[in-house]
């Protein structure tokens, strides 16, 4: 059957004509005042730290940062809420259930105990979703903030999540925000660590110290956990939507190859930005980093498009599971870690 492409123009150019029309109704005075609101409120309440235990509570993010992320992320909002119907919504539900949760509980913990733990905790969480690192460049601290709110979703947002879970319930000791990295300690159930996004959760049920970070403590359980983790939070930094994937259910399923490829990363960052020497077996100057390959970007871009299409919201998220499935597939096995 040929193509009507007259017909095929006409309607396009009618769903241009909607989605400018429904863009422009988008509430955009709201989106900016919660974005702006948002950032200048953790900006003034994060206690950083760096990953060598040196304190930068003293200094504070650029107003200019935060104007500048405010309003970039006020456009992918609006463009997003317009093309994909109740994206925010959902969004909104998962981000913010958790957190309130765990604010109310440490509400009335502070309330019974006069302890203030859990309450402090879960706004030092909540926090790191926002916070825009002052000891970095204009360019750095805002292009890293994005990075954490768009390209590594949606394992930030579950990290964020359970990290605000298990604070509800007690088992988070302390919280430290470090270059871009939430890294929170406690009594970790089920897992000695793990990293998702920019959220790293590791125990202390092995440590005698729960109450700093400081990487330059080569004989710290704690310590060397935290740095194999870290490697994991590079890992989504580079590979973005594809982390759990391409990383993460791998990693879960005890393949060699994730472990090795964390371990390395963490050690080259730690070696070039703290000067702290390597100290994983698996480090070496000639590897090379295993990253995810162009074509997962784009076949789960056209998946998800086309899931979109579809089924809107429904169908972007039942698009994005059936292709991720595919991808962590293929990515079973040492010889599939260099597949998508």
């Amino acid at each position: 059957m040929a193509i009507d492409f007259i017909e095929l123009s006409a309607e396009l150019r009618l769903w241009l004509l909607l989605f400018r029309n429904d863009l422009i109704q988008q509430p955009w005075q709201l989106f900016i005042i919660a974005w702006i609101s948002v950032f200048l409120v953790s900006g003034f309440l994060i206690r950083p730290i760096s990953l060598i235990g040196k304190s930068i509570e003293d200094k504070h993010p650029p107003i200019s940062s935060m104007i500048i992320a405010s309003i970039l992320l006020c456009l992918i909002t609006g463009f997003l809420n317009t093309l994909i119907p109740d994206f925010l919504i959902v969004w909104l539900w998962i981000f913010l259930l958790p957190f309130i949760l765990s604010l109310l509980t440490g509400f009335f913990y502070l309330l019974i105990n006069k302890d203030s733990k859990i309450l402090r905790n879960s706004i030092d969480i909540f926090t790191a979703n926002f916070y825009i690192e002052a000891d970095k460049s204009f360019l750095q601290g805002t292009l890293r903030a994005l990075i954490r709110l768009i390209w590594e979703q949606p394992q930030t947002l579950i990290g964020h999540g359970i990290g605000q879970i298990l604070n509800c319930t007690g088992f988070i000791s302390s919280v430290a925000l470090s270059d871009g990295i939430a890294i929170l300690t406690g009594n970790i159930p089920l897992a000695n660590g793990v990293a998702l996004g920019s959220y790293i959760l590791v125990t202390n049920r092995y440590s005698g110290s729960d109450t700093h970070v400081d990487l330059s403590e080569r004989n710290s359980y704690l310590m060397v956990l935290i740095r194999h983790e870290l490697g994991h939070t590079f890992q989504s930094r580079r590979s973005g939507p594809l982390y759990l994937f391409k990383y993460g259910i791998p990693s879960a399923m005890s393949q060699g190859w994730t472990e090795k490829d964390a371990e390395f990363r963490s050690d080259r960052y730690l070696l070039i930005h703290y000067g702290l020497p390597p100290i994983f077996s698996s480090y070496q100057k000639d590897y090379s980093p295993v990253g995810a390959h162009t074509a997962a970007y784009l076949l789960m871009l056209a998946t998800m498009i086309w899931g979109a299409v579809w089924g809107a919201t429904a169908g972007l998220f039942g698009a994005y599971l059936f292709i991720a499935g595919f991808i962590a597939l293929f990515n079973l096995g040492k010889i599939h870690s260099k597949i998508l």
